[in-house]
């Protein structure tokens, strides 16, 4: 999956995805870079309203919905959770959906 696609992806689906809480979507890691090969799986990561997403079962049905998003496998992240070191890479690589 390139670059392009995956933010189409996720462009086309925004309506739904701010339903579902998310308000920023980014791609992030190999496939943000340009370097994905063949077996990469397409890193998104993404800012939420957890009032709207609710608790964990919410968490997880929104990140089984961005996952049936794309015909590979997806790491989902939410940008709070993640350890200050790999945020910061992960902000570095960020492109932007919304």
């Amino acid at each position: 999956m390139d670059k392009l696609a995956a933010l189409d992806i996720l462009r086309a689906n925004e309506a739904e995805l701010r339903r579902r809480g998310v308000l920023h979507a980014a791609l992030f890691g190999s496939v943000a870079r340009g370097e994905a090969q063949a077996d990469s799986d397409l890193d998104v990561m993404i800012e939420i309203d957890a009032p709207v997403v609710g608790g964990v079962y919410g968490y997880v049905g929104l990140c089984h919905f961005i996952d049936d998003l794309f015909p590979i496998r997806v790491d989902v992240a939410n940008r709070a959770a993640l350890k200050d070191r790999v945020r910061t890479r992960a902000e570095r690589d960020a492109v932007f959906a919304f």
